[in-house]
């Protein structure tokens, strides 16, 4: 169990870390991540960052991670949370 943590974290670190260094060159806002403007992001508009390099697994990890409602996906208030904090849980 103690391994799953630290992969979910390190997952969600290095995710943050990526979108922080992209903002720097122009990466998009949650609204422009959202792609189908539902409020929401899903694991298919996660791995579809151009500087998300993670395989599917990984999104559905980072995704399981974040999910803080169970819904399947993560909301504005909770990527924005998990992304300033740089939090996993």
């Amino acid at each position: 169990m103690k391994t799953i943590t630290t992969l979910f974290a390190a997952i969600a670190m290095s995710f943050a870390a990526q979108l922080v260094s992209a903002q720097g060159m122009g990466a998009p806002d949650f609204a422009t991540m959202d792609t189908d403007s539902d409020g929401e992001l899903s694991a298919e508009e996660l791995a579809a960052l151009p500087f998300a390099q993670f395989s599917n697994a990984q999104v559905e990890q980072l995704l399981t991670n974040w999910d803080t409602d169970s819904s399947g996906t993560v909301s504005e208030a909770a990527f924005n949370s998990r992304v300033m904090g740089m939090g996993t849980g």
